[in-house]
């Protein structure tokens, strides 16, 4: 499916200091490969459930008929109230399938809303028709500070504007069971679809969170599971240094102990996947970070724009860095620029934008090379709905290993958790109104 190119990892290629030996390399992956095994077996058990989101027909048979059934209001904005989890994978879908520009021309739009920031809330309800709007609450534990607050003023507004029918707006997702947004969905009669209990927040993209919105502005929701599955079954397949999640994480956990890369780029020259590395950025800190001597930090960055902004660190500044690049074979569309660039730039006339764009991101992985820094590419053969889908689950299964690895729990968030109990506390006294 993807072809991942680490010979920049090799010391062959950067030297000793920072270079991995390939022997070595195919070792370990050859003795980490019981960990896939163990991964595979454990679809049942907490956190691995991810695993069986691609096999879920039932839920896209629920999902078409819902949102055949909406098509009727004509909304011209699904508005999804998120944060994290809930959030991030929807993004990631729109951008990477839709574009950045989807909302300027298009209806419906899809639009995340995923803070709580006053302003920024408030200029989207001011900008928006909410007559014509569909609301998507988000939140597995169903009481999420920041979704829960926006859906209180999104309710509010549409009781005054709609009366008594104010339901048909919303729609949430949540836990099939517990939590306040399933109680309110019950006592209110809104439609709610499941997150599966043992599948997080953060590992849930392939679910109802980010495939009810997707459903809505008419995205391949069935290619994204086939992706997703095809990707497990290449994982499944594959051995040792030939499995990609296998080799991604094994790239990782040795560049931190053993060569002092602590941090992780993860840079697409694409902008339609700059919310991928966004959507992993969460998934790598959240699920591995667990104590003081365990976790690789994640720095998202986008070709080329990152090159006149953060490349100058990465060649010269800390020798604390491992660069994944995301490269696109082929572009959906391609432009070709003229000849109307006279010299010094005249070497850009007749070129198309792919190939300047493909000899930055040469450019740049050469760049650290000289300088001794490691780097390994993804060949991404094309955008569609499918590519994502297999991506999520490779870099799903990727930090699934790294836990077994780092001796870590993938699929809890301690540190977040004590964060959102001093907020709650903080908010139920009375010096905060």
């Amino acid at each position: 499916m993807f072809k991942i190119n680490h010979q920049n990892i090799l010391k062959g290629k950067i030297g000793p200091k920072n270079g991995l030996d390939e022997g070595a390399l195919k070792k370990f992956c050859v003795n980490a490969q019981s960990h896939v095994g163990t991964i595979l077996k454990s679809a049942d058990k907490e956190g691995y459930a991810f695993l069986k989101l691609p096999d879920n027909a039932k839920l896209i048979d629920q999902i078409r008929r819902f949102a055949a059934g909406q098509k009727k209001y004509q909304w011209e904005n699904i508005i999804v109230l998120g944060i994290g989890g809930s959030a991030l994978g929807v993004t990631a879908i729109k951008e990477t399938l839709l574009g950045c520009f989807h909302d300027i021309t298009h209806k419906p739009r899809l639009i995340v809303v995923d803070n709580i920031d006053p302003v920024f809330v408030t200029n989207a309800a001011e900008h928006l028709d909410m007559k014509k709007t569909l609301f998507i609450v988000i939140s597995k534990s169903g009481g999420t500070v920041e979704p829960l607050a926006l859906y209180a003023l999104a309710k509010e507004k549409m009781e005054k504007l709609v009366g008594k029918n104010w339901q048909k707006h919303f729609v949430f997702i949540t836990d099939p069971v517990d939590g306040l947004l399933r109680k309110m969905a019950t006592d209110d009669k809104i439609t709610a679809f499941e997150i599966p209990p043992k599948v997080g927040g953060r590992f849930s993209v392939l679910s109802a969170v980010g495939l009810v919105p997707a459903s809505l502005v008419a995205l391949d929701v069935t290619g994204l599971l086939r992706g997703a599955k095809l990707m497990r079954g290449y994982i499944e397949k594959n051995k040792g240094i030939e499995n990609p999640a296998l080799l991604l994480a094994a790239t990782q956990y040795l560049m931190d102990k053993e060569k002092g890369k602590p941090m992780t780029v993860i840079m697409p020259y694409c902008n339609e996947l700059f919310r991928v590395a966004d959507w992993y950025r969460q998934l790598l800190a959240e699920s591995i970070g667990k104590n003081i001597k365990t976790g690789p930090t994640p720095i998202n960055a986008l070709g080329t724009t990152d090159q006149h902004s953060q490349v100058q660190l990465w060649n010269e500044g800390p020798d604390n860095k491992l660069v994944i690049f995301l490269r696109v074979l082929k572009h959906a569309t391609d432009l070709k620029i003229g000849h109307n660039l006279p010299k010094p730039m005249d070497f850009l006339n007749g070129k198309n934008l792919s190939a300047i764009l493909d000899a930055s991101y040469v450019g740049t992985s050469e760049s650290l090379v000289k300088s001794g820094r490691p780097n390994l590419t993804i060949d991404i053969p094309k955008i569609d709905a499918v590519t994502l889908g297999a991506l999520f689950m490779l870099f799903e299964f990727q930090v699934a290993l790294l836990g077994l690895l780092y001796g870590v729990n993938a699929f809890d968030q301690p540190g977040v958790e004590h964060g959102k109990q001093i907020t709650k506390k903080l908010l139920s006294s009375t010096r905060v109104k």
